[in-house]
């Protein structure tokens, strides 16, 4: 499963370089006598990969040697801009996969931006978007493994409006929108919508409450189905770095076919601890999701921990598991653990570590392994187990 992914963190090195900076004539009127000016900073990472990969599916004649060295060349170029108000990150980065083995070139696409905008002292506006379009569905950071083998579009887009009622409560509108197209004859996009609302009260310095209504929307073929949730929170701040969310309630599921319909549980738990030299993430849960490319919507258990550890200045490594389980929505085949024709089940593994040799050149090594436990509806997949070894050369020249 994957489940991330996230932007935001570079602007604090907009202090580098005049030249490599604009700055917008004029001024921001956030108040009398309040102005703050805009910066403008241009990004570019460069990364050069040379890996071992034994999926089969990909080589296009790599049965023959058990897998096959290829190169990946990874540009990204970026802009952001800040203010007091505005924090606004942009990217577009593609990948360049040279198969030595087969001779075969694949060529993958992908871009967004992340937006933070405090509208006001009482309002601040969220919204982040990204596209891709890859040849290796495996890739994307969605929840569960692919089912095919065909290259993939996906995009995804989030807003958010947070007010602050009072002191202690805030109110928050969210919409989520996620699409997948399976890139191959007779295939369809899939479609999900995600409008909710939800009320946080903090009761403590250390205790969040909240209370959460979630429509589900979900589009597939001309088939439309839909689900009402309701759902009560709980936030606590274990420690200053370290904090711990759960979340759970009913989710009634609504298809075209009444007779299909039922009640699901929504069960969600999430560590997360944010230190100087060590990052810890965990999460598990239950819920409704779509947008697939092969259904409307599914049932889905998840589960992953992520952890990353500065030792030097220089050195430090990363890691990650996660683990899930996909099946047909509302709760069907759900405690048949050892049903693999009609539940997807799967789960990914691998870490590495990071020698930074100046501040603008770092050298990675990382080991992943994903495979596929059981697998439904697979559209010709075959067996989707892949171990790679990977060599970086990560490059920030500005």
């Amino acid at each position: 499963m994957n489940k991330g992914v996230g932007v935001g963190k570079d602007g604090r090195a907009a202090v580098r370089g005049n030249w490599k900076r604009a700055v917008i004539a004029g001024c921001l009127i956030a108040g009398p006598a309040a102005q703050a000016a805009t910066i403008l900073e241009p990004r570019l990472r460069l990364t050069a990969e040379e890996r071992f990969d034994n999926d089969l599916r990909l080589g296009g004649g790599a049965g023959a040697t058990g897998g096959q060295f290829m190169t990946k060349l990874s540009p990204r170029l970026g802009l952001d801009v800040k203010n007091e108000q505005l924090t606004l990150d942009t990217f577009y980065a593609t990948d360049l996969l040279a198969r030595h083995g087969s001779g075969k070139t694949t060529l993958d696409h992908r871009g967004g931006f992340g937006l933070r905008d405090v509208l006001s002292r009482r309002l601040r506006l969220d919204a982040s978007a990204k596209v891709f379009r890859v040849t290796d569905p495996t890739s994307l950071p969605r929840d569960g493994l692919a089912r095919s083998t065909a290259p993939t579009f996906y995009a995804q887009a989030k807003v958010g409006l947070t007010g602050r009622v009072t002191d202690r409560m805030d109110v928050r509108g969210n919409y989520s929108f996620e699409a997948t197209r399976i890139i191959e004859p007779g295939r369809v996009a899939g479609y999900a919508h995600t409008p909710s609302v939800e009320l946080w009260y903090r009761s403590t310095r250390r205790l969040s409450l909240g209370a959460e209504y979630r429509y589900q929307g979900f589009l597939y073929a001309g088939d439309y189905s839909q689900a009402h949730g309701a759902s009560a929170a709980l936030r606590y701040r274990l420690t200053r770095p370290t904090t711990l969310t759960l979340r759970g309630g009913p989710v009634r599921y609504l298809p075209s076919d009444a007779s299909r319909g039922g009640w699901l549980p929504r069960v969600a738990v999430e560590l997360v601890r944010e230190g100087e030299r060590s990052d810890i993430g965990f999460a598990v849960g239950h819920d409704l999701v779509g947008a697939s490319g092969f259904s409307g919507a599914v049932w889905a258990d998840y589960a992953s921990v992520m952890a990353a550890h500065r030792f030097t200045a220089k050195l430090s490594a990363f890691g990650a598991a996660s683990f899930f389980r996909n099946g047909t929505a509302p709760d069907l085949n759900y405690t048949q653990w050892r049903n693999t024709t009609n539940v997807s089940q799967g789960y990914a593994v691998g870490g590495g570590v990071e020698y930074r040799m100046n501040r603008k050149l770092a050298l990675q090594g990382a080991v992943d392994r994903i495979a596929q436990v059981g697998a439904a509806d697979v559209a010709g997949a075959g067996d989707l187990t892949r171990n790679v070894f990977a060599l970086r050369l990560v490059m920030t020249p500005w």
